[in-house]
């Protein structure tokens, strides 16, 4: 097997990622079929959008409420595609048994093409 042959899955798999975070409302859907809703703040959510922004995602509302790294994180596309990718990169390169300056070579694609992939589906939304 090639390395090709799991890279491009990779890049559509950090896509797919990035799509159904922040173009859905997956979290909020499975907070409530798997009763999480105080774990993850649901509820606040539905009330910080009935009364502050009616417009925001749970993304937003997160780094909003609670402004930090990891939410920040959460809350901005280019950052996850990067960390995603980057971890992703990685668990290929080492899994394959490729030397590590391989990851040098195969992360700047997979970030370029998933952040173009994610913003084209994006704007046909």
């Amino acid at each position: 097997m090639n390395l090709t042959d799991l890279n491009i899955p990779l890049i559509f798999y950090t896509t797919f990622i990035m799509v159904v975070w922040f173009e859905s409302d997956i979290v909020q859907t499975i907070a409530k079929i798997f009763n999480l809703r105080t774990l993850l703040k649901i509820n606040e959510f539905e009330k910080y959008k009935l009364e502050i922004d009616i417009m925001s995602t749970y993304p937003d509302f997160l780094y909003t409420t609670r402004p930090g790294y990891i939410t920040k994180l959460l809350s901005c596309p280019i950052c996850l595609c990067f960390w995603t990718t980057l971890i992703g990169v990685n668990l290929l390169i080492y899994s394959f048994g490729y030397q590590q300056w391989m990851s040098l070579l195969v992360f700047p694609i997979n970030y370029i093409c998933s952040l173009t992939i994610y913003l084209l589906v994006k704007k046909l939304l």
